[in-house]
């Protein structure tokens, strides 16, 4: 499908040529060098815990590096559904996780060293259509558990923000803010590797067992095959894994989204962009949008279970989506299109803990984070090193989402299913539901 945009723009680099040798003992493996599992190395390296992560291609590859680049508050899963399952102190506390690793993100990328991410606050949510007084009350209700301070925007106050007339209302998420995730990623490496950890590009998980106290990895480096122990191994796989991770894969199916970014854009595009924040609105997958370098709109859309598109289908969807709203603009030629492949698992939420536990104890998930923006892979990482560093059982917190099987063949053909009954939804609101 080509480069991404986040490829051709890439101003930090990363390249790792360590190779574990046949018989390296470590305290911790982890697979997988997403945000999750890099957030993860990073914290235990701090902690002088000797910990190599592997991946099966280079840093950023997979969808931590070629996602919309939104950081904001909260989970894919909506406060009101937790609400109506679990009591106000466990939906506080997964909160406090969510905004532990925003502030964790934002911190990061404010950092000198980190200067490539491209910092850039504001996030606003565009309402198509709903009720503004019934959301105002529940983001107030919200402000006031959560002890945060997310702003209700009437019609006038959101277009001195952006202009649309396809939008009746937002929201302005407090502490939000857009990046370049690529660059990001290529940077948090680096630090990784700077502070003593151990990063192992190109380099494939075969299988694992357990042997005594410890943990075999069968790795492939090079067309090499080499064995490897660790004491414990954290699977931070997404939607790229694959039969190595074992049964845990069949509890989240991998999802596809699509990103499109446009041809550089004249001075006009500022009457509409009144301020540089990153935007998505309110339907069920609906679009997520910013303004990159050199005056482009960056416009993420749709997502599907049953496979890719060509990229020159994702240019025609996304010039048709930029139009829609913004029509002044006119049809805009498209220069890159591609996808990403996120873990969803069925009740939104990821997946946090022991793999098998009374079974294997010392092999842990930290996955299923699609859907979520950049916040909650690092909140969760720091509440699982918690656990493997000082012995916290917080992390029991995510037992509350059981497994539930991602329906196997059938699988992807539901997903769409319930995404197509959503897109319908979505659309009779619009119409029928316009403030």
């Amino acid at each position: 499908m080509g480069l991404t945009w986040y490829q051709e723009s890439l101003k930090e680099t990363f390249k790792s040529d360590f190779k574990p040798y046949n018989g390296q003992a470590f305290d911790i493996a982890i697979v997988g060098g997403g945000l999750a599992g890099l957030s993860l190395l990073n914290l235990l390296t701090e902690a002088g815990v000797e910990s190599l992560l592997i991946d099966s291609d280079e840093i950023g590859t997979g969808a931590s590096g070629r996602n919309g680049g939104f950081c904001s508050p909260g989970w894919s899963q909506e406060y009101e559904n937790l609400f109506k399952e679990y009591s106000p102190e466990v939906v506080k506390d997964l909160d406090h996780i969510s905004s532990q690793g925003l502030a964790w993100m934002k911190k990061k990328c404010t950092e000198k060293a980190f200067s490539a991410a491209e910092y850039r606050k504001g996030i606003v949510s565009c309402f198509l259509s709903g009720n503004a007084a019934s959301v105002e009350k529940t983001l107030n209700k919200h402000n006031k558990i959560f002890e945060t301070n997310h702003k209700f925007l009437e019609r006038n106050e959101l277009k001195k923000i952006i202009v649309s007339n396809r939008y009746l209302f937002g929201v302005k998420l407090s502490e939000g803010f857009h990046f370049h995730p690529l660059n990001f990623m290529k940077s948090l490496a680096k630090e990784c590797v700077e502070k003593g950890g151990q990063i192992s590009e190109d380099c494939n998980l075969i299988s694992y067992k357990k042997h005594q106290t410890k943990y075999i990895l069968k790795l492939n480096i090079e067309d090499e095959v080499r064995s490897i122990s660790s004491e414990k191994i954290i699977f931070a796989t997404g939607g790229y894994a694959g039969r190595e991770i074992g049964n845990l894969r069949r509890y989240w199916l991998p999802i596809l989204t699509f990103i499109g970014v446009t041809e550089p854009l004249d001075k006009k595009l500022f009457d509409i962009f009144i301020q540089n924040y990153g935007f998505s609105d309110n339907r069920r997958a609906g679009n997520y949008f910013r303004i990159v370098e050199g005056n482009r709109i960056s416009w993420g859309r749709g997502i599907s279970a049953l496979g890719d598109i060509s990229s020159s289908k994702i240019k025609k969807y996304v010039a048709k989506d930029i139009n829609f709203f913004f029509p002044e603009l006119g049809i805009l030629n498209i220069d890159y299109a591609w996808s990403g492949r996120m873990a969803y698992a069925r009740h939104l939420m990821p997946y946090v803990g022991l793999v098998n536990p009374g079974k294997e104890n010392g092999v842990y998930a930290l996955t299923g984070f699609g859907g979520h923006g950049m916040n909650t892979a690092p909140g969760c990482a720091m509440v699982l090193a918690d656990h493997l560093i000082n012995g916290s059982k917080s992390y029991k917190i995510f037992d509350l989402f059981h497994r539930s099987w991602n329906g196997g063949l059938l699988g992807p053909y539901a997903a769409e299913a319930q995404y197509i009954y959503l897109k319908m939804w979505d659309y009779f609101e619009q119409v029928f539901n316009r403030g």
